[in-house]
């Protein structure tokens, strides 16, 4: 069984192996740029070829948090597309990043702890650094910065911003997968 967020993939030899979300959200965003890519299922079979068994549920979910979009080209013929400065680690503030954030706490949040002014979140294996790069673009009004390793992320309450009141955030939007009451972006 694999840990969530993450795709068995077969090798050489067909053992299985571990593809982690961010290395599937990469490759689902580079077969988009390079390639033409007309439906979810023929996205599911070009990620299939390279080993990647990958659900419609997932791969719905997949295609939203890289930016996705499905729209005609200039024949009239659908294809997927991620229009420049709408992919998530290009948004900065205001309520797409704030979305995006929401939804990859809702995705890869363990467990969340707290002291004094700092915040530790556990994800997944392989998933922190998602994670991190999230909090980090989201411009959040309360947050220092972030320092991420395998799955765990530190996240560093500015001056005056109790850690406990920012757990409580990130803790609310690993349950709902929204944006919580109280998260504010930088302008």
């Amino acid at each position: 069984m694999c840990a969530k967020g993450a795709m068995s993939l077969s090798n050489d030899d067909h053992r299985p192996v571990l593809i982690s979300r961010a290395a599937r959200l990469s490759r689902i965003s580079a077969l988009i740029r390079s390639e033409q890519i007309s439906s979810q299922a023929e996205l599911a079979r070009r990620l299939a070829a390279e080993g990647i068994v990958v659900s419609q549920g997932t791969l719905s979910r997949d295609l939203k948090d890289v930016g996705a979009a499905r729209g005609r080209d200039q024949l009239g013929n659908f294809q997927y597309s991620i229009p420049e400065g709408e992919h998530p680690s290009q948004m900065t503030t205001g309520l797409p990043a704030r979305n995006h954030l929401a939804r990859m706490c809702h995705s890869l949040c363990i467990a969340v702890n707290y002291n004094n002014g700092a915040v530790v979140i556990k994800t997944p294996p392989g998933a922190a650094q998602y994670l991190g790069s999230a909090i980090d673009t989201s411009g959040v009004h309360t947050v220092l910065g972030t320092i991420a390793g395998d799955d765990t992320v530190l996240v560093v309450c500015k001056v005056g911003v109790d850690g406990e009141d920012l757990a409580r955030l990130f803790r609310e939007m690993a349950e709902t997968g929204l944006p919580a009451k109280g998260l504010v972006a930088v302008n």
